[in-house]
Formats: structure tokens, sequence, C-alpha cells
């Protein structure tokens, strides 16, 4: 095995400062001293021989390039070592337990999900839950049928319309955001000819995600002349924005609360509409646990701004 430049603790460290943009807060979420945050980074960086993030007084810290292409290859990491985890000999105690797995889009995961999966588990110490976190796209629906996924929690545009399988629970605000620098002395929304001339982030190259936003671009006389940049990470993407690199096609409620002073609604598009599946009829109580779980850590987080929600339960 080849001696790494890091440890696990690190990268916890590092993933969690990648979420929060505070020294401040991935302390508190970590249960350590901001000063045990700042010396993790510093010395992760020392041993990689890279800057990681750019620290600047008076301002969050920011992704550098080295940075942003780390969190990429930890996140593959992070799959990795959850599969290689899943390998261990369940002991007798746990010979009854049940996994589930979910389909998830990607920025309810890590801002929504992941920061309140500690009470699940002890709450469920039978249940476990395995995540597929998934950007937005036109197929989630269709690989729901084949019946490898539990339980579905994911945004569609609201154009769009609603299987008979899943629940519609909110709908949440839509549009290119990106740094109000580029609304200085503009009217908003800026017009679809100002917004060409801007830099675009957009989904993977030649992707199907990607064509599929260029065609809704298309319906809306969008039509990017300068793509500076090509990420599937909605946290990357939205690091880009907060540094005013570029815009993009976002979704309010998936922008971290520490970015919306900087980051505004450029031009309005089609909302999204939450919706959630479920592939069991009903009367297990621990599906009833998950289905709950996922449902509220989302739509009762008070960062999750809505413009209407239609679960009545949770309006």
């Amino acid at each position: 095995m080849p001696h790494l430049p890091f440890t696990l603790r690190q990268l916890e460290v590092f993933s969690s400062l990648c979420t929060t943009r505070s020294f401040r807060r991935s302390a508190e979420t970590l249960g350590i001293s901001q000063a045990s945050v700042s010396n993790q980074m510093k010395v992760l960086e020392e041993q990689l021989g890279l800057t990681l993030f750019d620290r600047r007084p008076g301002q969050r810290p920011t992704l550098t390039a080295e940075g942003m292409a780390f969190l990429d290859d930890l996140h593959a990491f992070q799959a990795a070592a959850e599969a290689l985890a899943a390998h261990r000999r369940r002991s007798a105690d746990e010979a009854e337990s049940v996994r589930y797995t979910v389909l998830i889009g990607q920025g309810m995961l890590d801002a929504y999900i992941r920061p309140k999966l500690d009470r699940f588990f002890t709450a469920n110490p039978g249940v476990d839950l395995a995540f597929e976190a998934r950007a937005p796209s036109g197929s989630l629906a269709r690989d729901l049928e084949d019946g490898q996924y539990d339980f579905a929690l994911i945004h569609r545009r609201a154009d769009r319309s609603v299987e008979p399988h899943f629940r519609q629970l909110a709908l949440v605000r839509g549009g290119i955001y990106g740094h109000r620098k580029f609304a200085e002395s503009r009217q908003l929304p800026l017009q679809p000819e100002l917004l060409n001339t801007l830099p675009f982030i957009m989904p993977l190259a030649a992707s199907a995600q990607e064509r599929e936003m260029l065609q809704f671009f298309e319906r809306h006389r969008i039509r990017p002349r300068r793509v500076i940049g090509h990420t599937q990470y909605y946290d990357v993407m939205a690091a880009m924005l907060e540094r005013g690199v570029g815009i993009a096609s976002f979704a309010d409620a998936i922008l971290p609360p520490e970015m919306r002073g900087e980051v505004i609604l450029l031009y309005p598009l089609e909302n999204w509409r939450l919706l959630s599946f479920r592939k069991d009829a009903g009367g297990d109580a621990r599906c009833d646990a998950v289905q709950a779980f996922l449902v509220s850590s989302v739509l009762q987080d008070p960062n999750y701004r809505t413009i209407s929600v239609f679960a009545e339960e949770y309006a």
C-alpha cells in the first residue's frame, strides 16, 4: 500500500470545510476547536504541497483550482471506502437489519440529509441507508422503473409531467444564478442577449445533462458563447458562483445559505418540483421511518426555501 499524504481525519475536515465555507461552522459540526480545523488544513496542504483554499481576511475560504480537483477525487475516494466497508462481517445482533437504497439529488444529500443521519441511525439501529447521489436529469424517473431503488427524493423541472408513482412535495425557485457583480448597474432580470455573453458553468462536457440543458436554454433564447468550466458536483459549481467565476442554472433551495448574499437570481427559468418515491406500498414501520426522515430533513429545514408546499403535513 502506498504511503498516503493525508489522514482520514484531515479528509473529514476538508470535506466539512468545502460544505460550510466556514472554519467556525466546521468546528461546530465536527465538535472540535476552530484552531484545530485551521491546523488540520494547514498540515494537509503542507503534506500535499498544494494550496487547497484561498484565505482572505474578512472573506470565507474558497477552493482553489487544486482544491476543486482534490474535492472531485475525494468523492471517488469516499465511494470506494463505503464499498470496502460494506464487506465487513455482520454480528449476530445485526442479523435482522435491513438496507434500503435511496436515489437522491446531489445537493439535498450534502446540505440536508447527511448532517442529520447520525440522529436517524441512533433512533433506527436496524436500518442501513445506501445513497446514490445524482444531478437532476430527465433519466432519473426512468431509472426507478427497474426496482433497484427503495426510495427517491429528487428535483424535477416544473414544466415536466409527474408520473403516478411520485409524490409531489414542494415547489422551489429555479433560474440562472451568479455573483451579484454581474448585475451591477443593470436591471434584473438580465436579458438573454446579455446572459449569452457571460461565462457559463455547465454539467460534464458532452454528457446527457449538458445536452438536455442546452436544449432547455434554447427555449429561452439562451445560447452560451463562453463555457469556462464543467462539473458534475453542485458544491463545486456553487463555490465557483460565489467566487464570481461564472453563472449557472441552479435551484435556490440547494444554494448554501452562506452564499445567498453574494449569489443572486439573474434570470428566472422554470421552477423545480421536489418529488419523492417509495417502492414499498406501506405498512412496514421501518419504511415509514425512512420516508419520514427523508422528507422532514428537507422540508422542515429552514434553509430549504420553497415557493409552496403540497405535502399537507409539512405545509
